[in-house]
């Protein structure tokens, strides 16, 4: 199996680099709550860990980013580990424990927001399968002004969700450089952003491989074309990534026009993925994504 990416990885990094930004915890003496709970948490289980972030959260106690990060590593991981992640991504971001919108008065500031720690949670989130991490992702890169970023994610999430007819836009937009493709299909997309990504897949670069996959699924900047979809899949599974493998498999455990439904390959990418702890690659997870939904956007 190849090895898994530093981002998947993520959470078995120090826990003190990964939340440096908090301020010294609060030293003020445990309440039998506080006890009761950190004594339960011996047992190493995720309900456990989560309790006590949830705990020090509430207290508005920076002592709650480490307890989630305590639950995001517990093994075996389940779709509820990702859920810690994401959490740890947006408190890191918005560099506060409540969820209140309103200005923090001074004394309540417990830490600074951190979005680069943010995006390493998000990231770690994603690549263990969490689709509301990829739409976190999108939002992300957005915020930061970097549109290829965001096109990225936005795609992953659009294939996974069946949700392609929010690319809309993107589709009309680069009606005119799909134009040139159907006239020569072997040039590059007219498109900078498209014709950066059309290089980096041809060079090897597996992201790149399957944000081209998710093009040509999507119609944008090219020719809708699920064969060629899944042949950009396939390149960047058979490199290891996690995202070509599980889009490999729903391409073909779903079918489309030009390509039949193949379960039994689907199901061999998806046990791929299942491999680097995608838990939306388990199989009660993808029998659902593979079932014919009663509407289809697309």
């Amino acid at each position: 199996m190849p090895r898994p990416t530093p981002r998947v990885l993520l959470y078995a990094l120090p826990l003190f680099i990964l939340l440096g930004c908090a301020t010294t915890p609060n030293t003020r003496p445990a309440s039998d709550t506080e006890r009761d709970a950190l004594s339960a948490a011996a047992d190493g289980q995720f309900d456990s860990a989560l309790r006590v972030a949830k705990m020090y959260q509430a207290w508005n106690d920076p002592r709650a980013l480490d307890w989630y990060a305590r639950a995001a590593a517990t093994i075996p991981r389940t779709h509820r580990s990702t859920g810690a992640e994401e959490q740890l991504g947006r408190l890191l971001e918005r560099g506060r424990l409540d969820s209140s919108d309103e200005p923090q008065k001074p004394e309540d500031v417990r830490f600074k927001p951190s979005p680069r720690k943010a995006l390493r949670w998000y990231q770690s989130a994603a690549y263990h399968g969490s689709p509301y991490a990829m739409s976190d992702l999108a939002r992300w890169y957005e915020r930061q002004g970097d549109m290829a970023g965001a096109l990225r994610w936005r795609l992953r999430s659009a294939v996974y969700m069946r949700e392609l007819y929010k690319l809309d836009a993107l589709r009309n937009a680069t009606h005119a450089s799909t134009e040139a493709t159907r006239l020569a299909p072997d040039q590059p997309s007219t498109n900078p952003t498209i014709a950066r990504i059309q290089r980096r897949a041809a060079r090897g670069d597996a992201e790149a491989q399957v944000d081209l996959g998710a093009l040509h699924k999507a119609g944008i900047g090219m020719p809708a074309d699920m064969r060629e979809a899944l042949r950009w899949y396939q390149r960047a599974g058979e490199q290891g990534n996690v995202y070509g493998q599980y889009f490999s498999g729903l391409a073909l455990g779903r079918g489309s026009k030009g390509l039949p439904k193949n379960e039994t390959a689907a199901a061999a990418w998806f046990a791929r993925a299942q491999a680097q702890e995608f838990y939306l690659a388990e199989e009660s997870y993808w029998r659902r994504a593979i079932a014919p939904p009663f509407f289809i956007f697309e």
